[in-house]
């Protein structure tokens, strides 16, 4: 009876170990970056539609989970131009923007945001700053249990500058090589036919 008894103990405990490993792999698995903390590094090669020169961006990005749904994400961005006329324009840019997803999709996350920033710019000679109302959406596909796709759009009003409105499209892609590293990379393009090309790390805590 006694050895039955055992039989039937280590039994459970194999089938409890059988349900419970899987829970633990899905835990593990469909890693995008919705609604992890995280931060990333990134340089951006940006062709400018409207100058006859190119530009160099660097960006920084941590992105907080505040509850279920909700990310709080900071970007600091520098984006510094070619010479021309012996003069070389920049722009900076600080974000901080909430960003509200849905989880009910095996597929992919859904996400809304809005946020508050401020811009400043030296171009010719001339500074100006301004403070930037920010609106965009987003759909982040879970293509592989590492790598998602991520097709979005954000409006950026800024009423400190002549270009009030700044519009911009494109898409984003994260791989995870480990729980920790990721490489990350987009391609975007903007309304005055500025495109901007992405390459990057993020680091998950």
């Amino acid at each position: 009876m006694l050895a039955g008894v055992a039989t039937l103990g280590f039994t459970a405990a194999a089938r409890a170990d059988t349900t419970t490993a899987p829970a633990a792999v899905v835990a593990d698995s469909n890693l995008g970056l919705l609604g992890q903390t995280y931060a990333g590094l990134s340089y951006s090669y940006v062709h400018l539609g409207t100058s006859p020169v190119s530009a160099d961006r660097y960006s920084f990005e941590y992105n907080q989970p505040l509850s279920a749904g909700f990310d709080a994400v900071f970007n600091y961005d520098r984006t510094q131009n070619g010479l021309l006329a012996g003069d070389r324009g920049y722009g900076q840019n600080l974000d901080a923007v909430l960003r509200a997803f849905s989880q009910s999709y095996a597929w992919g996350k859904p996400y809304l945001e809005a946020g508050l920033g401020y811009d400043r710019t030296k171009y010719a000679g001339v500074r100006d700053n301004s403070i930037a109302l920010i609106g965009g959406a987003g759909m982040e596909f879970q293509v592989t249990n590492a790598l998602t796709l991520t097709p979005f759009v954000r409006y950026e009003r800024t009423n400190g500058f002549a270009d009030k409105n700044t519009a911009t499209y494109g898409v984003k892609a994260n791989y995870w090589l480990t729980r920790q590293w990721a490489l990350s990379s987009a391609i975007t393009r903007d309304d005055a036919q500025s495109m901007s090309y992405k390459i990057g790390f993020n680091a998950r805590f």
